[in-house]
C-alpha cells in the first residue's frame, strides 16, 4: 500500500530547533525519518512525500534516505504551502488511484496503528480514521488537538472547536480517492481546505468511518511536545531482560543524562563508538586500581558499566541496531571485564595478600586462587550461553541463578567494593570472592540444566528409534503458503475477520482438518460448511502444482538404508495424499501413506502404525510443523520433534520440545544420537 506523508508546513513553533520541521532532529533522527521508518515497520515500502518549505532541502535528504533505506520516495512540491494541509494533499491526487496511507510528518506513533489500519477493509468512497478515544491522554495538547466525535464507528463530527466529543484526531488515515473530491467539496461549498473539513463533508453521507488507535501517538508540534516526545522515546529504551541495577540504576543516568548528553555533543556518533568509549573507561579504571586507586577506579567501572547501556540505547534511538555490532559489544565486554578483574586482583594481593587481616593470615595464593576464579568464572557464563544456543539450540530463561542477567549486577558489586576501600582494602577482594563464587555457581546450575535438558528431551539418545512419522503439509509438501493464502481468502470473504487475524488463528489451528479448524474459529457458524467444500474443491485443484521440500528425497532415503521404516500421516484426504506421492516419486520411500478418512484422522493414523507394525510409543518419533501435530504425538505417547517453518523455534522450546529448522538438521541430529545411543550400549555391555 502506497503511504502518502504530509510535509511541506514551516512549523514556525520549533524554528530554534532547525529551519525546517521535518529535519528537526529528536535524539539523533529527524522527524520525516523516524515517520518513515516507523511506517516500514508497519509494512509499508513505498512512499510519496509532499514538500513545501525548503523544498529542496527536505528533498535532497529524503533522497538520500531512500538509497539508504532501499525504498522508494517521490517527493511532491506543493509550492502553495502556507496554505492548509488538504491543499498539499490534494498535490497527490494523480498518484493515488487506489487506497492509501495517510500519514503527518511530525506525527511520532507505534508501528501497529500503521498494521491496524491496513487490515481495515473500505468500501468505495470511505475514508478511515484512527482516532484516540483516551481523552486523558497525557501526550494530547487539549487545546491545539482536533477533536472527534463518533458513533457506532461512523465519524459524526470533527474539528478544534467543537463540544461534544469522544476521540482525538490522531492524524493517521486510511483514505480511498474520495478524499481529493470531498477536499474540492469542502473548498467549492465551504471555502475551507483542512482535511478536518474533507472529513466533515464525508461525515455527510456517511462515508467518514474510525478505528480505535493501538499504541502510542503524540503530534511533535512544539516545543513542549518536543520534549514529551524525547522523554517517550527514552522511556521506551529499557529492555524486558534488563538486570536490576541496569532497570533501577543505570538506566536512570544513561536514558536521563548520559546517551542524550553523548547525541548532543555529537550528532553523528554510532553505537559501536560508545561501545569502544565504555571499554575505554574499563581499561582506565583497571589501571586506576593496578597503581592503587580504588575508589577513582571505582566510579570509573560503574560509568562503564552505565556507558554499556548507552550503546543499545543509541542504537535503537538511530535504528542502527545489528548483529555485528551486538557481537562488538559482547567482545568489548569480555575484555574489559577480565582486565578490570585483574586490575582488582593484582590490587587485592597488593594490599591484604601476605598479611594479617583481622587476626587472620591473607595468603597470596589464597588471593591469586579467588581472583583466577573470579576471571575464569566471569568469562565461562557468556561462554555457557552461546554453547546452549549452538549445542542445543535453548536460552537459558531462569528468573535467578541461570538467567545470565548479571554483568550489570557484577560491575555493580566491583563498584561497591571499590568504595568500601575508603574503610578497609578487604572489601574489594570480598568483591572478588562474591563474584568468584555467583559466576561458578551458575555455571554449574547450568550445566546441570543442560544435561537434565539434553536427556529429557532426546528420545533419540535414550531409545532405539524403529520408525519416523512425518506430517505432510508443510513437513513433506511444500503446501502450506498455497493453504494459507486460500484459508485467509475464504474466511476474510466469508466472515467479520481482517486478514492479518485470519493467517494467525489458521496457523494455530494447523494439523486438523480444514473442517475442524473452522469449526473451531467459528463455532456453529452457518456459512463453515460451504467454506470447508470450497476449500477442499479447491485444495484439490491446486495442491499437486506445490512441489515436496528440496531435502526430502534425500531425508528419506536416508532412513530407508538406516533400516528405520518411515510413514506419511496427515489431516489432508487419503486420496491426495496418494496421488501427491506417486506424482513426486516418494510413494516407494515410505512404508505407509495414511490420509484422512472418516473416523481415521492423525490419531487413529499413528495408533494403526503402533499397532499394525508392532512398535512401542518410545520406539517412533514423530516430525510436525505445528503444535497441534504435538497434541497427537502427546496423546499417544510418541516423542515428537519440531520442524520450525509456520512455527518459531521459541514456541517449540517454549514447551521444552526438540525442534529443528529443516530435515538436513534433522539427519545431523539422528547421526549424533545414533554415536551417543552406540557409546551408551557399550557401557551398558
Amino acid at each position: 500500500m502506497k503511504c502518502l506523508i504530509i510535509a511541506a508546513g514551516q512549523g514556525t513553533r520549533l524554528r530554534t530547533k532547525s529551519g525546517v520541521k521535518p529535519l528537526v532532529r529528536l535524539l539523533g533522527v529527524p522527524l520525516i525519518e523516524r515517520v518513515i521508518r516507523t511506517a516500514m515497520q508497519g509494512g509499508v515500502c513505498e512512499f510519496y512525500v509532499v514538500t513545501g518549505y525548503q523544498g529542496e532541502k527536505v528533498g535532497s535528504f529524503l533522497k538520500q534516505l531512500a538509497k539508504r533505506l532501499n525504498i522508494a520516495v517521490t517527493i511532491i512540491q506543493n509550492e502553495n504551502w502556507e496554505k492548509e494541509n488538504g491543499v498539499s494533499v490534494l498535490k497527490a491526487k494523480d498518484a493515488m488511484i487506489k487506497p492509501f496511507l495517510l500519514l503527518m510528518a511530525d506525527h511520532l506513533f507505534d508501528p501497529a496503528i500503521i498494521r491496524s489500519l491496513q487490515e481495515q477493509t473500505l468500501n468505495e468512497g470511505e475514508v478511515l480514521l484512527a482516532v484516540d478515544t483516551d481523552k486523558n491522554n497525557p501526550l494530547v495538547d487539549i487545546e491545539d488537538v482536533t477533536k472527534v466525535c463518533i458513533k457506532n464507528g461512523h465519524i459524526l463530527n470533527i474539528g478544534k472547536a467543537i463540544d461534544d466529543f469522544n476521540g482525538f484526531d490522531t492524524g493517521f488515515f486510511l483514505c480511498t480517492p474520495a478524499i481529493f473530491e470531498a477536499l474540492e467539496r469542502a473548498c467549492k461549498i465551504h471555502n475551507d481546505t483542512t482535511l478536518s473539513a474533507a472529513i466533515r463533508v464525508l461525515a455527510e453521507d456517511k462515508h467518514a468511518k474510525s478505528v480505535q488507535t493501538k499504541g502510542f501517538w503524540i503530534d511533535v508540534d512544539d516545543k513542549k511536545a518536543f520534549r514529551k516526545a524525547e522523554k517517550l522515546l527514552c522511556d521506551k529504551l529499557i529492555k524486558p531482560v534488563d538486570g536490576l541495577i541496569s532497570r533501577y540504576i543505570n538506566r536512570k543516568f544513561s536514558i536521563r543524562i548520559f546517551t542524550p548528553l553523548l547525541l548532543k555533543i555529537y550528532r553523528g556518533i554510532t553505537p559501536n563508538q560508545v561501545s569502544i568509549l565504555s571499554f575505554v573507561v574499563g581499561l582506565i579504571s583497571s589501571l586506576y586500581f593496578f597503581l592503587g586507586y580504588a575508589i577513582t577506579g571505582a566510579l570509573l567501572i560503574q560509568l562503564s558499566s552505565i556507558l554499556d547501556g548507552c550503546d543499545g540505547e543509541i542504537a535503537r534511538l538511530k535504528y542502527m541496531q545489528s548483529s555485528l555490532g551486538d557481537f562488538v559489544d559482547a567482545i568489548l565486554d569480555r575484555y574489559a571485564d577480565g582486565f578490570i578483574l585483574l586490575g582488582i586482583s593484582c590490587y587485592s594481593l597488593t594490599e591484604i595478600g601476605n598479611k594479617e587481616i583481622f587476626g587472620i593470615y591473607c595468603s597470596p595464593l589464597f588471593v591469586i586462587s579467588i581472583s583466577v576464579l573470579a576471571i575464569l568464572g566471569n568469562m565461562m557464563v557468556s561462554y555457557s550461553t552461546a554453547k546452549s544456543v549452538v549445542n542445543f539450540g535453548y536460552r537459558y530463561r531462569r528468573k535467578w541463578i541461570a538467567a545470565g542477567k548479571g554483568r550489570d549486577l557484577r560491575l555493580f558489586l566491583l563498584f561497591i567494593g571499590g568504595i568500601l576501600t575508603y574503610f578497609h582494602p578487604i572489601f574489594a577482594f570480598l568483591a572478588l570472592f562474591i563474584i568468584a563464587i555467583q559466576t561458578n555457581t551458575i555455571v554449574v546450575w547450568r550445566t546441570f540444566l543442560s544435561w537434565n535438558c539434553f536427556l529429557n528431551n532426546d528420545s533419540l539418545l535414550r531409545n532405539k528409534v524403529k520408525a519416523v512419522i512425518f506430517d505432510f503439509d508443510g513437513t513433506i509438501a511444500n503446501t502450506m503458503p498455497f493453504l494459507t493464502e486460500l484459508a485467509v481468502k475464504l474466511m476474510t470473504e466469508t466472515y467479520d475477520i481482517s486478514k492479518n487475524e485470519a493467517e494467525k488463528r489458521y496457523l494455530e489451528t494447523t494439523g486438523i482438518t480444514f473442517a475442524n479448524q473452522i469449526e473451531l474459529i467459528f463455532p456453529n457458524h452457518p456459512n463453515n460448511h460451504e467454506v470447508v467444500t470450497t476449500f477442499e474443491s479447491r485444495k484439490l485443484e491446486g495442491v499437486f502444482a506445490h512441489p515436496i521440500f528440496s531435502e526430502v528425497m534425500h531425508t528419506l532415503k536416508y532412513f530407508k538404508n538406516k533400516g528405520i521404516k518411515t510413514f506419511i500421516c496427515s489431516s489432508t484426504k487419503q486420496e491426495i495424499i496418494a496421488k501427491y506421492a506417486r506424482l513426486n516419486k516418494i510413494d516407494d520411500l515410505v512404508d505407509g501413506l495414511f490420509g484422512y478418512k472418516s473416523d481415521f484422522g492423525k490419531g487413529e493414523q499413528i495408533d494403526f502404525v503402533l499397532q499394525h507394525y508392532k512398535l512401542q510409543p518410545d520406539e517412533v518419533v514423530f516430525i510436525g510443523d505445528s503444535l497441534k501435530d504435538y497434541d497427537f504425538a502427546k496423546d499417544k505417547k510418541v516423542d515428537f520433534i519440531g520442524l520450525s517453518r509456520i512455527f518459531e523455534k521459541i514456541e517449540f522450546q517454549k514447551k521444552g520440545l526438540l525442534n529443528v529448522s529443516c530435515l538436513a538438521e534433522l539427519i545431523k541430529l539422528f547421526d549424533q544420537s545414533e554415536k551417543y545411543f552406540n557409546s551408551f550400549e557399550k557401557v551398558k555391555l
